[in-house]
């Protein structure tokens, strides 16, 4: 019998993936930090060297998703790629357009959805946020006297932005994720526009790439004694996620 700590991973983590490699005559126990082993002398050296290979530290990761309007991931790499060129080069060069592409670039990017999350390699992560807004119902009741009753009442609406995603580092400086984010507004005449998907893909780390999108289109058409004017607005909804290393 052996007790063997682990330092990096959660043993019972630990003893989850063992499991399919032990014999029938193997027995582990997770205790806390502490993996308890009944084995023979053999297979404990078999077992250790398992162990030491499983147990390395979890990566750190920074989950980033944009949700907004005429956005696109060929944009954001390319401001990405952008900065990283002038850090190598020399500040006073030409910063006059210097400074000019990066404002560009920061008042895109405030005008969207941005939300950032720290997570573990392999562990579900979930983040939230929003507003309760109050809306009003007013409700006519005819009365016998032909006056009519009126009574209101409040009603909270949640809307919210966020995701939920579990990332998966698979080696090549790649990334698998699950995720599933969303987006709800409320406009001024309280109606609720909502956007969201889910999905699994895998991407390389440090790049920009876009999840999905939706397209708006819609055409009015105002009509005069001697005119008739047509309008069309298409707005284009996009979902852009990046994934970086700590």
């Amino acid at each position: 019998m052996e007790i063997i700590t682990v330092n990096n991973r959660p043993a019972s983590e630990v003893k989850t993936l063992l499991a399919p490699l032990l014999q029938p005559e193997d027995v582990v126990v997770a205790n806390g930090a502490n993996l308890i082993i009944r084995t023979s002398p053999e297979r404990l050296i078999e077992i250790q060297e398992i162990i030491s290979t499983l147990d390395t530290p979890l990566e750190n990761l920074i989950i980033t998703v944009v949700q907004g309007r005429n956005i696109s991931a060929d944009e954001f790499n390319a401001a990405a790629n952008f900065k990283a060129h002038v850090s190598t080069r020399d500040s006073y060069r030409n910063p006059v357009q210097i400074n000019a592409r990066l404002r560009q670039t920061k008042n895109n990017t405030i005008t969207d959805n941005t939300q950032t999350l720290r997570t573990l390699d392999g562990q579900p992560a979930y983040i939230k946020v929003g507003n309760v807004n109050p809306v009003q119902n007013i409700q006519y009741h005819p009365s016998a006297y032909g006056y009519p009753a009126i009574s209101t009442h409040t009603q909270y609406i949640e809307t919210s932005t966020g995701f939920a995603v579990t990332p998966r580092l698979t080696g090549n400086n790649r990334v698998i994720l699950n995720i599933s984010p969303w987006s709800d507004q409320m406009s001024n005449n309280r109606q609720i526009s909502t956007q969201g998907a889910q999905t699994t893909l895998q991407v390389q780390l440090g790049e920009w790439i876009e999840l999905g999108g939706n397209i708006e289109n819609s055409q009015s058409t105002t009509r005069g004694i001697l005119s008739e004017v047509r309008s069309t607005q298409t707005q284009n909804m996009h979902i852009l996620i990046k994934v970086e290393k700590q």
